[in-house]
């Protein structure tokens, strides 16, 4: 839904916050909603909420997700963790219009418009990364996303704001966890071998033998039974 008189560079849609409007262009792209302001240009991104302002400098990259399966939208930017590990930030959100509201389909169209044309925008930004989904709620997201030959999961530890490098899963089947207090390298070749235990996902071999787990907190229930179904889809052989 372009507008102004400068079609393509511009769009709008209602979220649940209130009207999103979003503005591009070359490796560059605004996104404004009620009092927030995201602006992504020359190497950093700036989020401003009243008169607070944060800066980030782009040294790694800067990743669009979707939300699974409620449709959020979210930007994540690569900042340096803990021991030198990689590690996320969602520094900006947004929430589609209900479903349930008349206008929810056409809202929801709208706001994949936006989504598409702000990954396009900041394309160069991304990386290695081909795609990314978010899953969970508020700060609480967990990030999964697909860098090529493998699938890199970030999620949040307490008190922290950053989300670090969790999980990797590999085209193979393998997991690896580089966690220093419970490292994990299995390989799992069902999606049967991948099973939620309260806060954990744990991972078994073909006979059901357990090789190993790894804490995902803060997610509810359903949103870590959704995690286990996504990596059981990714190391599924049959």
């Amino acid at each position: 839904m372009a507008y102004r008189g400068d079609p393509g560079d511009a769009l709008a849609t209602p979220t649940a916050a209130g009207p999103l409007d979003a503005t591009f262009g070359p490796n560059r792209a605004t996104l404004r909603l009620r009092g927030r302001r995201l602006h992504v240009e020359d190497g950093t991104a700036m989020v401003e909420t009243g008169k607070r302002r944060q800066v980030y400098p782009l040294g790694g990259v800067l990743v669009v997700a979707r939300d699974v399966p409620r449709e959020d939208l979210g930007v994540w930017v690569e900042q340096p963790g803990p021991a030198g590990r990689a590690a996320m930030r969602r520094i900006f959100g947004v929430e589609p219009v209900s479903l349930l509201d008349p206008e929810g389909l056409t809202a929801l169209r709208r706001l994949d418009a936006v989504a598409r044309r702000l990954r396009a925008a900041l394309a160069d930004l991304a990386g290695p990364v081909r795609r990314a989904i978010e899953i969970g709620r508020g700060s609480d997201k967990v990030l999964l996303a697909d860098v090529g030959d493998r699938h890199a999961l970030y999620a949040r530890r307490l008190f922290r704001g950053h989300a670090r490098l969790t999980m990797e899963i590999f085209a193979d089947g393998r997991i690896v966890a580089p966690d220093p207090d419970r490292p994990l390298d299995v390989a799992v070749t069902s999606r049967f071998g991948i099973t939620v235990r309260g806060d954990y996902l744990r991972f078994a071999d073909r006979a059901g033998i357990d090789l190993g787990r790894v804490a995902i907190p803060w997610l509810a229930p359903e949103d870590r039974d959704e995690l286990a179904r996504r990596i059981g889809q990714l190391v599924d052989r049959a």
